[in-house]
């Protein structure tokens, strides 16, 4: 498979539900989340690679 290929299946909507027990502190933390994951058109492929290379974030 391609990156590409790999890429384009990745695209639309995830969602990841979890839990984080804290046995010292009876505790029980439930963590949902949502991830969206849009396609982008190859123009913007230059100002990706800036942000990628941009050591100062």
């Amino acid at each position: 498979m391609e990156i590409t290929e790999s890429f384009e299946l990745s695209i639309g909507r995830s969602r990841s539900d979890h839990s984080d027990h804290y046995l010292a502190f009876a505790h029980l933390e439930q963590v949902l989340s949502n991830t969206d994951i849009e396609s982008q058109s190859a123009d913007l492929s230059t100002v990706v690679v800036e942000i990628c290379l941009d050591k100062s974030r």
